[in-house]
């Protein structure tokens, strides 16, 4: 059995995009945030994918494509009914 991870699939200009709360950690450099989406796209089989990180100020901090991350910025997080994807 894998790990679980936090996700949601929500609604951004039209699309449904997959939003997973991930370690900081776990992208805490550029190459392994690299390596943690792609592992995620492959597993989703999807190219609309945001990983999500709650840093120690715990703002998060969003990793995917530009426009996507630009509309999650203000979104309250905690509102967000999450559910469970095993990797």
């Amino acid at each position: 059995m894998g790990q679980q991870y936090p996700f949601v699939n929500y609604k951004i200009d039209g699309k449904v995009v997959t939003l997973i709360m991930v370690s900081e950690a776990g992208v805490a450099t550029p190459e392994m945030a690299q390596r943690s989406m792609a592992a995620f796209k492959q597993r989703l089989q999807k190219d609309e994918v945001v990983l999500v990180a709650k840093g120690v100020s715990l703002a998060p901090i969003f990793i995917g494509a530009k426009p996507y991350v630009e509309k999650l910025k203000d979104v309250p997080l905690h509102q967000i009914n999450w559910g469970k994807v095993e990797m």
